[in-house]
């Protein structure tokens, strides 16, 4: 239960997404978005770049918080807007996601002492601990506080649509926190690589990655 004072009727949030398709959009998206501030980007073949003009364009802007969802993230949680806002009441957190973990094992975050749940379209995944401070967040949902959106960054040098939740060490190197809250999601999508060659740019990315960071 959260506290009262935290479930304000008038959250000021502003979204941005990655469109590859309009009908997921509409059906997905838009009906948490509402009438909300929403950067769309179509066409994308860097989603890393896409994400920081997303953010470059809420600079200085008066939100309580950003959210960069995909296209197929559907928001079941009635409660959603007050939990992210309990959330972001520590001024020390920066990125807010509803599943995450180490990164022990490179981009493979759910691998080491996962936190979180989301449903899928192939059923639900329950890591058991559904809220937690982590260095790794999954990537369909995604909050920036104010102060995250104007001071962090995705690393550009991960091309095509992997890599790009190195942002919670980004995040972990500039003294943010990075925390999964217990928000019910539809990840309207199933596990695994959809082709070869999407794998085959994961395990890329999970390289650099690791070269990155000294893993």
């Amino acid at each position: 239960m959260l506290p009262k004072q935290c479930a304000r009727l008038a959250v000021m949030l502003a979204f941005g997404c990655c469109v590859s398709s309009e009908a997921k959009v509409a059906a997905w998206v838009r009906p948490f978005v509402g009438d909300r501030p929403c950067v769309e980007v179509t066409g994308s073949i860097s989603l890393t770049r896409s994400y920081n003009y997303i953010l470059n364009n809420y600079v200085g802007e008066p939100y309580d918080a950003v959210v960069l969802l995909h296209d197929d993230l559907e928001v079941t949680d009635p409660d959603a807007e007050a939990k992210i806002l309990y959330a972001l009441d520590d001024p020390d957190v920066g990125l807010v996601g509803v599943a995450g973990g180490e990164a022990r094992n490179g981009l493979a975050w759910w691998s080491a002492n996962p936190v979180g749940h989301q449903m899928i379209d192939t059923g639900l995944i329950d890591f058991g601990v559904r809220a937690g401070q982590v260095k790794s967040i999954e990537g369909s949902f995604m909050v920036f506080s104010p102060r995250a959106v104007d001071k962090l960054r995705f690393d550009e040098r991960y091309t095509g649509f992997h890599g790009y939740d190195d942002i919670g060490l980004e995040a972990g190197s500039q003294g943010f926190k990075v925390v999964v809250i217990d928000l019910d999601t539809h990840h309207h999508t199933v596990a695994g690589f959809k082709t070869p060659e999407s794998e085959q740019a994961w395990v890329q990315a999970d390289q650099m990655f690791r070269e990155k960071w000294g893993l």
